[in-house]
This record gives C-alpha cells, structure tokens and sequence, in this order.
C-alpha cells in the first residue's frame, strides 16, 4: 500500500569536460535586457555557430551554453530550431565543435526540460547524434599516446558530451529511445564495456545511458541481455587508479542496469539480486555525515577562494551523494511492485447486491498485503539495509549556517536534501514490504514513526512539500505495518499528541500529504478501536468527526473519497456500532454522499491515477451506509 514506484531520476549530470561553465555566464543580465536586445543577441550567437571560424564557431557555442542556463532561454533557443543549426555540428571534423555542440544541446535539454526536448526532437537531432555515436562505433580506440594525450583527452570529452546527451534525451522521452531501438544504438554502445580499453568514466556514462534506454523498453532489454553475464563481471572487478567516488558510481549504474533487466527476465535472478544488495549496502555504509562534516571544514576555511584540489574534493564527495541516491531508488525499486491493475469501475452510482460487507473489507485487505522474496528478505537483514537507509535520515542540522553561505555550499545542502527526501521514500517502500520482525520488531516500528512525526511536524519548513510528502509517506506506510500487529503501544496517546497530525491536513496545500496524514489518522484511529478505555474511545471519536468534516472545506475529490475511506475502515467491525451511533456517523454519511457524488461527476476527468480510489469508494459508501444503519438500529 501506497508504495513508490522508482523516479526516472539519475545521479546529476556533471559537466564531464572541463569546458567554459556556464556559471560564467551573467544570467541576470539576460533577463534584464529587452526581448528586441534578446532577440538581437540571439541573432547574432546563430551567426557565431553557422561561421566558417572555428573559434567564432566554439564561441557561439559556448555563448549558448551559458544563455541556455536560463530556463526561459533555453525553450526559446530550442523553438529557434537550434537542432537544425548545430545538429550538423555533431558530426564535424573538429573536435571541440563536436564536445562543445553536445554539451549546448545536452544544457538545453536539461534546463529546458519538456518543451526543450520535444522542440529539438521534432527538428530531428537524433539522427546526427546517432550517426556520431556509429562514427566512434567504428572509428575510434583511444591508445595511451603521449604525443597526442591533448587530441585522445579531447576526443574523450567529445564522446562523453555525445553520449551525456542521448542520455538526457532519453531520460525524457520515450521517442528519443525508439529512434534507438530503430538505429540499433544499444549494439554500438555495448562496445564500451571494455574498461581497460576504455577507463571507468567512459563506461559509467555508457552504463547510465542504458539504464535510461532499457527503462520500460522490452525491445531495448532484449538486445542487451546477452551482456548479463559481462555486466556481473564488471560489478566484480576491481579497477585501480581510480577514486571511491568514481568506483561508486560506476557500481551504482551497473546495479541499476542489472536491475532493469532482471525487472523483465523470466530466469531465476536471485543470485544477481544477491550481488546488487551487496553493492549496494557497500554505497550505503559510506558515511554522509563525515563526507558533510569534512565538505562543511572545507568550504568555512576556503570560503569563495577554492583550490582546484578543493573543488576536486566537493566534485567526488557530491558525485557519493548521487550514488547514494541511486542506491536508495534501486532498493525501493527492488521492494515495489507493478500496480498495473487499472481500475475500470465507472464512477456512476451502482446497484449491486453483493457479498457481505465483512467479505469486502477482508478481500480489500487482502489486496494490501505484498511480500518480498526470502531470499531477498534475509539479503537485506544480512546487510542491515533497513538500518543504513534509516542512518540516511539522521543527518544534517549543526552544518546548514556554514553551507549556507556560500554558492557550493547551497548545491549541496539541495542535493542532501534531495537524498533525505529520497531516503524517506525507499524507506515507505521498505517499510510497506517487510514483515514487523524484519523491521527490527513493533518497538523500533514504533520509534520511527514517531521520529518522523518530529520530522513532519517539528524541524520541517511547511512550504518544503517534496521533504513532507516524502516522509509522511513513510509515517503512513510505519503506522499501517503496526496495525497489522494486536499491539498496545498507542495507549497512551492523547489529543495533544495527535493535533499536530490535524492541523497539519488542515493547513498543507498538497494533496499527496493531507491524504497521507488522512490515512495516517485513520489507521490510528483503526488501532485504538480495539481499546475498552474511555479516553482512547473519545480520541476515536474526535479523529472520525474530524475526518467527517473534512468534505466542508476540501476541494479534492479525491481527499475526500479517502477520509470516507478512513471511516469504512475504523467503522467495518460490528464492535464499532456504539460509537458509530454516538457520533451520528450514518447521518452525517447520508449528508456527505451527495456532496461526494457531485463533486466526482465535477471532476471525474481529472482523477488519473486517483480514479480507483473514488471509483471504490463511490461503489462500497451506499451498501456501508445501509449495512451499518441496520446494525445501530439493531442495538
């Protein structure tokens, strides 16, 4: 229930050439200026890149880079039909009008984002940067020549740039990866497994961008299967005159790779399942808060003046954090399970007599409950996984003042915060498929739980939405696996303990988190029902009036269909019949059902993924509204 599938998300895309940074560029000037002067400026960088200069060529080229760090101008330049100007670049005889022309495509793309991409797609930039990658495909084997180390390094970047790029553009779209299937690029790039031949930089991007080309593709999976056996081999080698950063990300990819392909093969896997849980324990033990503690050191003594080995340093230590991203989605990857099971219930009322009411709320429980293999159940207490995703939420406080202060420094507080946020989903997956004693037992269930509510309620900006839905999420699937268990532990809690969790669904404006601290209240409220204890019964019936009341001032259907949810479910035992009668539950029902309906034919079409939801609670309310005012006039 409620687990995350894993984000087409990849470690962050440094720039692998050393080429002008586009942090260079003044972008505040840029949009200052007046759309004429814009435009003029534009005009004449076009002029740059279409010049028989080379080095006016590299300098267009560079200028656009650096513009293209602008969101705005990087559609703009896009929509201009950039592909149809520098496409032909890609395949130049010069070396550095090939790197420099991939790594201002690759900027659009990754600033410009979806109309950037389909802009530079539809004007057909896949097939120049197809026809550079056969080009190397055939050509090209980098030698260790000291008379041209200068012209083999740049040929690298260049590749590196070429590749980068199809990566980004497959990452976003699913056409960019059947022009792919259709050129048959995934052969070509296989040719770069070779890492003694080629070194660790060159078949980590090679790996990166097949995991984005073998994400969903069965077509792609199948061409690369054959290489199953040389991918395990490289997850196994020990490769030297390398840093840990390097290492890191370069198992990291194979891993993620190795995972795509098993996702879709028939074979018994578990053996590769076992090696990538290692691998990736291994990322995980690395410790975030010395890399933080040693990043914070660095940047309060440097300050604005860093030397190269400094920058080098924040480089590979960011380059671990990404890593350890990659690991936590592989993980809540591995936990989660395709939920392909669209549901086409029409949202008109309906009029079945069907089974008891019992047999439907048992049957729906029984949809809920997932498992992992045994298998991969005692990998991840073998490696402590649990434990290590956990450890990934407790740092950062004392060093955010110091980061603050400089421009690297807010890079990295956003790419731990990223990871923090990251970390709380794996762990929502972990949680949601592990049995209780996998998870360390009810009493150490219980403590994360209550840690996140301080992280929830406590030490997070309201506004930081990615940061609260992440971890609500794991709040919900933490309180949802202790009801699964007879346990007392909630016993003592009072109103004030739970009004933090109130008002934070009255106050929060996403969706994603009310309905999570929707769901959070309700199978509290499910727990404390098998108390006798007076104080527990007014706190359950304080919970229901509330999520009762939701509907007055909720503008989501979907919200609202999973408070009424949350009711059905506190309210399905017949031991409830007494406090349902106290809280006039079937009264206020017959009120909020209309108001339900209506707003569901109000925006029926905009449900999306939610329509399973309402469409099962707009199925179930009627028949639990007649069964249940039968049992209290029964009392």
């Amino acid at each position: 229930m409620g687990k995350q599938k894993r984000q087409r998300n990849r470690p962050h895309k440094q720039n692998p050439t050393g080429l002008v940074s586009v942090k260079d560029f003044e972008i505040e000037e840029i949009k200052n200026v007046t759309n004429e002067n814009r435009e003029h400026a534009l005009q004449k960088v076009y002029e740059e890149v279409q010049s028989a200069n080379v080095e006016e060529k590299l300098s267009g080229l560079q200028t656009i880079e650096s513009m293209s760090c602008n969101s705005f101008l990087a559609i703009q330049i896009a929509k201009d039909g950039i592909a149809k100007l520098i496409g032909t670049l890609l395949i130049d005889k010069n070396v550095l009008v090939r790197a420099s022309s991939a790594s201002a495509l690759r900027c659009i793309v990754d600033n410009g984002k979806t109309e950037a991409y389909a802009s530079l797609l539809k004007d057909d930039i896949m097939t120049p940067l197809c026809t550079l990658l056969k080009q190397y495909y055939k050509d090209w084997q980098p030698k260790v020549d000291h008379n041209k180390k200068g012209k083999i390094t740049e040929e690298k970047e260049a590749f590196i740039q070429a590749v980068t790029l199809l990566w980004s553009l497959c990452e976003h779209s699913e056409f960019a990866i059947k022009c792919c299937d259709k050129d048959d690029i995934i052969p070509i790039l296989t040719k770069f497994f070779d890492v003694t031949t080629y070194d660790i930089e060159i078949v980590t991007v090679i790996i990166q961008c097949l995991t984005s080309l073998t994400e969903n593709n069965p077509v792609g999976i199948k061409k690369l299967q054959n290489y199953e056996n040389t991918l395990i081999q490289l997850l196994n080698i020990e490769i030297k005159n390398t840093t840990v950063s390097e290492v890191v990300c370069f198992k990291t990819a194979i891993s993620s790779l190795l995972v795509n392909l098993i996702n879709c093969s028939e074979s018994n896997s578990m053996n590769i399942v076992y090696k990538v849980i290692s691998v990736l324990s291994d990322i995980l033990s690395i410790d975030c808060k010395q890399l933080l503690s040693n990043l914070t050191s660095m940047l309060s003594h440097e300050k604005n003046a860093f030397s190269n080995n400094a920058k080098k340093k924040i480089q590979e230590n960011r380059r671990i954090f990404s890593a350890q991203q990659q690991a936590l989605e592989i993980i809540a990857n591995l936990c989660s399970e395709d939920q392909e099971n669209e549901n086409e219930s029409d949202l008109e009322d309906s009029d079945y007599e069907t089974k008891d009411i019992d047999d439907v709320y048992m049957n729906d429980k029984l949809c809920k409950i997932s498992s992992l293999p045994l298998e991969m159940v005692e990998m991840f207490n073998t490696c402590s996984i649990v434990n290590k995703v956990w450890n990934k939420t407790r740092f950062i406080d004392k060093d955010i003042e110091i980061l603050q202060q400089t421009a690297e420094g807010k890079d990295i507080l956003k790419q731990v915060h990223t990871l923090k946020c990251t970390t709380y989903l794996c762990l929502n997956n972990l949680i949601s498929s592990l049995e209780v004693d996998a998870l360390g037992g009810v009493e150490n269930i219980y403590r994360m739980w209550m840690d996140i509510g301080t992280t929830v309620f406590k030490d997070t900006n309201p506004n930081d939405i990615d940061l609260l839905e992440s971890a609500t999420a794991a709040m919900r699937a933490a309180i949802q696996k202790l009801s699964e268990e007879k346990t007392n532990i909630f016993n003592q809690l009072t109103l004030a303990d739970i009004q933090p969790i109130l008002n934070g669904e009255r106050q929060c404006s996403n969706t994603n988190i009310r309905v999570n601290l929707i769901r959070t209240l309700g199978t509290l409220a499910l727990i404390l029902m098998n108390n006798d204890i007076p104080e527990i019964h007014e706190l359950i019936k304080y919970v229901s009036t509330f999520l009762l009341d939701i509907y007055i001032t909720e503008p989501s259907v979907w919200v609202i269909a999973e408070s009424l949810d949350a009711i059905m479910d506190i309210y399905a035992e017949d031991n409830s019949d007494q406090l349902a009668s106290e809280i006039k539950l079937v009264e206020k029902l017959h009120t909020l059902v209309p108001l339900f309906k209506n707003k569901m034919k109000q925006q029926r079409k905009n449900l999306g993924d939610n329509i399973a939801v309402v469409s099962t609670v707009n199925i179930n309310i009627i028949r639990f509204i007649n069964y249940k005012e039968k049992r209290i006039r029964d009392l």
